[in-house]
């Protein structure tokens, strides 16, 4: 489901909508969900499950060639098109309407040239307007893809990325030379789903964590070099650059991790700071092949966000969606400005918003002060937009902060008609992004 507030003339339109996927529409004809979520799939009877779906797709009880994800994870502009994404399928493109109504379009298939499903975190070149992604598949080798579509949404590459083992890898990152691919050990294991009672994803703790860089107009894998550290898990990269011989990669890491509630709560008690994601910074020498790690910040966050238009380029702050427990698990509480540049030894919090007590919120993206970055008062002169919840009664808004004061004030606040779940990623489109996807499809 999309949450969408249009703010024009200083009034604020809501609408929330399902994306009518091919999976929802068969859902709404038989009357009940179809298919498997991540959390069916423990024990023996996750197992059980795991087969019955596939007994089901291959008898024709539903329809899969057309997709069966949920376009529900986050959401990119790319030639003319709002994308509604989700790491299980292709994308879908919405359209945004002026009284703030989003429908469906249509599942975007790239003229036929995309087979696999594709990361909900491609990127946006902010020079070239070219988009980059990939899409992995943990039962068959090479397991990743990796493809260039120019700024009108055609195809102009695609390499295949060999790795050892079937992998969860969420997210990746660019600079103006490279593609940088996570190779986290968030291993497909059905077998443990019997074994241990558990989730067919493990986080494996004896095998590293390897980083591909490959110059991302290459036409085959050869040209990748890997790097490698001790294990950690990834979901979510800030940014990423060049910085001479090097490149400089920065990404929200935990030490441990479970996908499975119960096995995270208990590894969390056991050592609670291994379990709490915190921003890191990698150092990639292209020349002698080494890799350094250092820890950026000691807050406890991930959905980083930084200005688009400097996507893969140097920036000096991302904005960290900061965490704190709520019992078992850990929500979102705040934002924290991370200044990059801090020395190490120091503080790198340049500024810290929360948002009150009992109020949870997601991804707060940031928006430029101006269309034109080169009208800004520099690189933080601009705004975080988040939905906000409280917990106690659901009560939900849409706040605007400021990122270049972060004042605990909001700028503005919206009343939601109804509630708005937080955990979630934010996007916000230009007003001439929004005419154009609107008059477009």
């Amino acid at each position: 489901m999309i949450y969408a507030c249009r703010i024009k003339n200083g009034r604020v339109s809501f609408s929330n909508r399902y994306v009518d996927t091919n999976r929802l529409k068969q859902e709404k004809a038989a009357g009940h969900p179809l298919g498997l979520k991540i959390g069916d799939m423990r024990g023996l009877g996750g197992l059980v499950e795991l087969l019955w779906h596939e007994l089901e797709v291959k008898l024709g009880v539903y329809d899969v060639k057309d997709g069966f994800g949920t376009a529900n994870t986050a959401l990119i502009y790319h030639a003319n098109k709002l994308l509604a994404l989700h790491e299980g399928d292709l994308p879908y493109a919405v359209r945004a309407l002026c009284n703030g109504v989003v429908e469906t379009m249509g599942r975007v298939t790239y003229d036929g040239k995309v087979k696999h499903p594709v990361t909900a975190h491609p990127k946006v070149d902010p020079e070239t307007g070219e988009l980059f992604f990939f899409g992995y598949n943990v039962k068959k080798a090479p397991h990743v893809t990796y493809k260039v579509a120019d700024p009108s949404g055609r195809i102009l590459s695609s390499v295949e990325i060999t790795i050892p083992r079937g992998i969860m890898m969420h997210d990746f990152a660019i600079t103006q030379d490279y593609a940088i691919f996570l190779d986290c050990p968030m291993v497909f294991k059905p077998d443990e789903m019997v074994k241990s009672k558990t989730l067919p994803f493990v986080f494996d703790n004896t095998l590293p964590t390897c980083f591909g860089v490959l110059p991302r107009y290459a036409k085959s894998e050869d040209a990748i070099k890997w790097f490698e550290v001790p294990a950690v898990m990834m979901f979510h990269v800030a940014n990423a650059w060049q910085q001479g011989s090097t490149v400089k990669l920065y990404s929200c890491c935990f030490d441990q991790f479970s996908l499975d509630e119960d096995a995270a709560a208990n590894k969390a008690e056991a050592n609670r700071a291994a379990s709490q994601q915190r921003l890191r910074e990698f150092t990639f020498d292209m020349d002698t092949g080494a890799v350094t790690q250092r820890v950026v910040s000691d807050a406890f966050g991930d959905f980083p966000s930084i200005p688009r238009h400097l996507a893969g380029r140097k920036t000096r702050y991302t904005y960290l969606a900061i965490m704190d427990w709520d019992e078992k698990e850990p929500v979102f509480v705040g934002v924290d400005k991370i200044d990059l540049e801090a020395k190490e030894g120091t503080s790198s919090t340049a500024g810290s918003v929360l948002y009150g007590p009992s109020i949870t919120a997601g991804e707060a993206f940031f928006v430029p002060s101006h269309t034109d970055p080169a009208k800004c008062d520099g690189e933080d002169d601009g705004h975080l937009v988040t939905f906000t919840q409280r917990a106690n009664d659901g009560t939900s808004e849409m706040r605007v902060y400021n990122a270049k004061t972060m004042d605990n004030q909001p700028v503005a606040r919206v009343q939601l008609p109804i509630r708005c779940p937080s955990g979630f990623h934010c996007f916000h489109m230009t007003e001439e992004q929004f005419k154009t996807q609107a008059s477009s499809l």
